[in-house]
C-alpha cells in the first residue's frame, strides 16, 4: 500500500521562510503527506527564494531535517545578469528564443549541476519525483533524470515562459501532470497538445481551521475605515500597479472613506492624491494578515498570472468576498465555481463591482460564505492529501 511508499519533492527553493505560493504549495504537501505515512524527501537548492535572488547561499549545503523531512541542499549555478537580463525581458515581451538561448535561460534560472547527480544517484530510491513549480531549470532538467518516474506540478500561467519549446518538451516528457485548476489543464492542452487523459486536478490543500479576529487586526493597526485589502508581492508581475491605478480614479470620483491596505514585499509609486487612503502595512505577523482578511471589506487579487491563489482562499475561510481580474482564468474560475466574489476587467467595472459589494452588504456577506464552503469542500487537507495517495501515486 501507499503507506510505505518513498517519493521525493524537487524545487528551486524550499523552507519556512522562502516567499511564494509554489514554495508553500511543496513544503505544505510535502509535510502533510509525511504525516499521512509516507517516507518524503526534498532536494533542492542552498538559495532562500526568488526575491531574494539564487546568486549567494542563504542555507549550507549538505543534508538536514525540516518536519520530519529530509532535506537535500545543493549550490546553485551561477546567474549572469546581463545575459539573464536581455533573455527574461525577451520571454516577457513575448519573443521567441532559440532553443540554445532557452538552454542558456534555464541553466541560469535556478540550476544546479550537483543536485541533479545527486538525485540521478538516488533515483532508484523513489517510486515518484514531484518537480514543483515548471519555470526553473530544477524542473526542466530533472524531470530529464528520471522522466519515468516524473510527476510535474506546473503552476502554469499563460505567460511568455510557458511557449518555450524546453516547457513544452518537459510537459510531453513526463509521467504525469498535477494541475491546481481547470483551466491550468486546459491551458497546457491548448499549449502543449497533452491529451485531456494526461494529468489531474488536485487543487492546492487549505488550512481552514485557523483563528482571526477583524477587531484585533482594526485596534492593533487603527484602521477604523473600511478598506480592500491585498496581500503578496507588490510589483508589476502581480498587477498591483493597475489595483493603485484603479483604485485612484475610483476615489477621484466617488470621495469617501474606503481605503487600501498592501500587505506584503515590495514597493509601488502611489499617486499623491491618494496617499492618504493608502496603506501599506509591509511584512506583517502570519496571524495578523489572518486578521486583515477578516477585516476587509473586499479582498482584491488583481492578477492575471495565477494557477491557484492561496490569499483569496484564506480570505473565503474568513468570509470575505474576493474581487479579481477578469483575465485570470483561474482566479475568474474560482469565483465562479464558488459564487464567492465578482471580477473586472476596467477601470469602470472595478468601480462598479466596489460599488455593489458596498451597497449590498448582505449580498457581500453570501458571498464570502459561499467562498469559504467552497474552499472547505474542496481544498481541506484531508480531501487533497488523498487525492494524491490514491490518483496520483498510483
Amino acid at each position: 500500500m501507499v503507506a510505505s511508499m518513498r517519493v521525493a519533492f524537487v524545487a528551486p527553493f524550499y523552507g519556512p521562510k522562502a516567499a511564494g505560493g509554489a514554495e508553500a504549495e511543496c513544503r505544505n504537501t510535502a509535510i502533510r503527506l509525511a504525516r499521512s505515512g509516507m517516507e518524503v524527501d526534498i532536494w533542492t537548492t542552498c538559495a532562500l527564494d526568488l526575491g531574494h535572488g539564487w546568486q549567494t547561499s542563504y542555507y549550507r549545503e549538505g543534508v538536514t531535517q525540516d518536519e520530519g523531512l529530509t532535506v537535500h541542499r545543493y549550490r546553485a549555478l551561477p546567474m549572469y545578469m546581463g545575459v539573464f537580463r536581455d533573455l527574461n525581458n525577451r520571454l516577457i515581451e513575448g519573443k521567441t528564443l532559440s532553443r540554445a538561448e532557452e538552454e542558456q535561460f534555464m541553466a541560469m534560472h535556478v540550476s544546479s549541476p550537483g543536485l541533479l547527480r545527486g538525485l540521478a544517484a538516488a533515483c532508484d530510491r523513489y517510486q515518484w519525483v514531484c518537480f514543483i513549480p515548471y519555470l526553473f531549470g530544477t524542473a526542466c532538467y530533472g524531470t530529464q533524470v528520471c522522466p519515468g518516474k516524473s510527476i510535474l506540478i506546473p503552476c502554469l500561467h499563460d505567460e511568455g515562459y510557458a511557449r518555450m519549446a524546453v516547457v513544452r518538451d518537459m510537459f510531453r516528457r513526463v509521467k504525469n501532470v498535477v494541475y491546481n485548476a481547470a483551466s491550468e489543464k486546459e491551458l497546457a492542452g491548448r499549449l502543449y497538445g497533452i491529451p485531456s487523459g494526461k494529468g489531474m486536478v488536485m487543487g492546492i490543500g487549505m488550512d481552514t481551521r485557523f483563528e482571526f479576529s477583524a477587531d484585533r487586526f482594526r485596534a492593533k493597526y487603527s484602521i477604523s475605515d473600511p478598506f480592500i485589502l491585498y496581500a503578496g508581492r507588490k510589483d508589476i508581475t502581480k498587477n498591483v500597479h493597475v489595483l493603485i491605478h484603479y483604485f485612484a480614479a475610483y476615489k477621484a470620483a466617488r470621495p469617501g472613506p474606503l481605503k487600501l491596505v498592501l500587505i506584503g514585499p515590495g514597493t509601488l509609486p502611489i499617486p499623491p492624491e491618494i496617499r492618504p487612503d493608502v496603506v501599506d502595512l509591509g511584512f506583517i505577523p502570519e496571524q495578523d494578515k489572518k486578521d486583515a482578511y477578516a477585516a476587509a471589506t473586499v479582498f482584491c487579487q488583481p492578477s492575471v498570472h495565477e494557477s491557484f491563489s492561496i490569499v483569496i482562499m484564506e480570505s473565503w475561510v474568513c468570509g470575505v468576498p474576493c474581487l479579481v481580474h477578469g483575465d485570470c482564468t483561474v482566479t475568474r474560475e474560482h469565483v465562479v465555481r464558488s459564487g464567492g466574489g465578482l471580477y473586472f476587467r476596467r477601470a469602470a467595472e472595478f468601480g462598479g463591482c466596489l460599488d455593489y459589494l458596498q451597497e449590498n452588504r448582505q449580498m457581500a456577506k453570501r458571498m464570502g460564505e459561499a467562498g469559504g464552503s467552497y474552499v472547505r469542500a474542496e481544498f481541506e487537507w484531508e480531501h487533497v492529501i488523498r487525492r494524491y495517495r490514491e490518483r496520483v501515486f498510483v
